[in-house]
């Protein structure tokens, strides 16, 4: 069995559920996928430029918003998975399949995150090249999974998508997700810059 197919497998069983239920998992779990990965990224860039982020605020102050950040990003990440399990229910593209590229993704972008003229230690930027190499890798694995990673399992109105096929109308799925994590992200960004300003 390929590493993907371990990384990616079919649930053994899908409850599909009430749509609602469906669309209430969909953008809980891929907003707070979103959240968590601007808040790690974010506070991770606030950690690799201390000093130069925190202006007049006292290091330690810093430091505090930097880690409860980062551990907030990497916990909501987790939940996110969770959400997606318990609630969406394989309605929607699968967040599990997606938390670890956004996970990597956040760690590849946290160096443009840290404060203008600080000065990022090499072996950071080396950790950030083999991280966005990593994501694109995994994404690149879970797009081979076909509609499966595009839109769900379960359909809109709740049918199982192996033996029903997806509808047009299906395709609103993953724009949606998309959505909810754009805007959640952007919500993070701006939390971990008000805790670092505050």
């Amino acid at each position: 069995m390929r590493w993907s197919d371990r990384l990616f497998r079919r649930p053994p069983l899908i409850v599909a559920g009430q749509p609602a239920t469906g669309w209430l998992g969909l953008l809980t779990s891929w907003g707070t996928a979103g959240y968590g990965a601007a808040s790690a990224s974010s506070a991770t860039g606030m950690l690799l430029s201390a000093e130069e982020a925190c202006g007049s605020l006292s290091t330690a102050v810093c430091q505090v918003a930097g880690w409860g950040g980062l551990l907030m990003g990497v916990v909501l990440l987790a939940v996110a998975a969770v959400l997606g399990l318990v609630v969406a229910r394989g309605f929607g593209p699968p967040i599990t399949w997606w938390v670890l590229p956004i996970m990597l993704g956040a760690l590849a972008f946290a160096p443009f995150r840290a404060a203008a003229g600080a000065s990022v230690p090499w072996l950071w930027l080396l950790l950030a090249v083999a991280s966005a190499m990593l994501a694109l890798a995994v994404a690149g694995a879970a797009v081979r999974r076909g509609k499966a990673a595009l839109y769900g399992w379960i359909r809109i109105d709740g049918l199982d998508a192996r033996e029903v096929a997806h509808r047009p109308i299906d395709r609103v799925l993953a724009p949606a997700a998309l959505a909810a994590a754009v805007i959640a992200g952007l919500f993070g960004a701006h939390v971990i810059r008000l805790l670092s300003e505050s």
